[in-house]
This record gives C-alpha cells, sequence and structure tokens, in this order.
C-alpha cells in the first residue's frame, strides 16, 4: 500500500475516534456484545445500564493519507490531516470489508503537535460520529475520542472509541455504545451507508 504526497503520519482520529483507556485488544473483529437490558427498577441518575450496549470492532484499513501544508511554509497551525479507508472484520478467521470510514484533524497546538478531529464510520445500519483531541503525530499509544452520534441503529448512541495505531495504514478501532436501537426503516438511511467493497486507485501527484 502506498499513498500519494508527502510521507504518510498517522493523525489518529478518531471513530469512532476519529479518531475511540481500554486494555489492547486482540484481533479486530466486527463481534458485537448481545445488547443487555435495564432491570425493571428505575437506575440512578449516573447509571448507564438502561441503554442497550454494544461493542464493535473493527480494523481501519486506510487507502487515503495525506497531509495538507496549508498556511505558512512548514508544520503550522492550521495544517490538516485527511484520511479515509475500509472497515474490515476479521471474526471467524475470514477477513471481510463491513464499512467505510473517513474524516480529518486539523493541528492547532505546534507544542504537542495536537489538533481537533473528526471522523464518521458508515456500517450497515448506520453512520458513527466521532469527535475529540488528539496529541502526537504520530499516535504512541490508544487514543480515545468521544461518539457524538448516528444514523440508523445509532441515532442515539454515545460512547467512545479507542484506536490504536497498529500501522500508519492499519488502525484497530473498539466502539463501546450505549443506547443502540434496532433500526426502524422509517428513519431512513440513504444509500451511502451500505459498506464500499470497491477501492479506488490513488495516482501519485
Amino acid at each position: 500500500m502506498s499513498f500519494a504526497g508527502r510521507p504518510f503520519t498517522p493523525f489518529a482520529v478518531a471513530v469512532l475516534g476519529c479518531c475511540a483507556g481500554l486494555t489492547l485488544i486482540g484481533p479486530a473483529s466486527a463481534d458485537v456484545v448481545p445488547p443487555r437490558t435495564a432491570p425493571a427498577a428505575a437506575p440512578r441518575p449516573d447509571d448507564d445500564s438502561s441503554a442497550n450496549s454494544r461493542v464493535i470492532r473493527v480494523e481501519a484499513r486506510l487507502y487515503v493519507g495525506e497531509e495538507l501544508d496549508l498556511g505558512a511554509a512548514g508544520r503550522s497551525a492550521g495544517d490538516q490531516f485527511v484520511f479515509s479507508g475500509d472497515l474490515a472484520s476479521t471474526e471467524g478467521g475470514e477477513e471481510r470489508v463491513v464499512g467505510s470510514i473517513g474524516g480529518f484533524c486539523v493541528i492547532t497546538e505546534l507544542e504537542r503537535n495536537a489538533g481537533q478531529c473528526a471522523s464518521t464510520a458508515v456500517l450497515p445500519e448506520g453512520q458513527i460520529t466521532v469527535q475529540g483531541r488528539q496529541a502526537g503525530i504520530p499516535v504512541p499509544g490508544p487514543v480515545v475520542n468521544a461518539v457524538t452520534g448516528g444514523t440508523g441503529a445509532f441515532r442515539r448512541a454515545h460512547g467512545q472509541v479507542t484506536q490504536r495505531v497498529l500501522t500508519p495504514a492499519t488502525w484497530q478501532l473498539t466502539f463501546e455504545l450505549l443506547d443502540v436501537r434496532p433500526h426502524r426503516p422509517e428513519d431512513g438511511r440513504g444509500p451511502d451507508e451500505a459498506p464500499t467493497p470497491v477501492r479506488p486507485s490513488l495516482p501519485g501527484k
């Protein structure tokens, strides 16, 4: 895998997160923890047990990772990192594309190589949006960002995503979601939310 333009630098998102601590997890997969329903008794206000929870583990396989040198030449506030790729599952030892991801980061602090990142993970059941601050390029360890919303089954979802950079073009993502609801046809979902297994060929600059 190769990237066009300047050397690829993993300015992590993040999902999801975007660009989203947990302990180190094993091979990424799209396995899902079955939803759990709250007991009849009303939970305490700070108790999340009333929400249906779900864990989704995937790997982001990036085919676009581009640093944009904006404004003053060289590293400066406002520079951006843009990325996109497939979301893959390796559940059962068989790798398959289950969705896609795309997003960007804007550098806001040079001393820490930190910036604000936003991304969107697209899965068959809907989209998951992620936002948060990330420090360090490349990211030396897990990055946790907030899940800010979604569509379809994730229309009321909140939680966090943990991202671990395995290689510059491979990220391990673990979404921990609360308040995941079954998707209803009347909620609507655009055709762009279906997985896109065919990756474009990117010519070098």
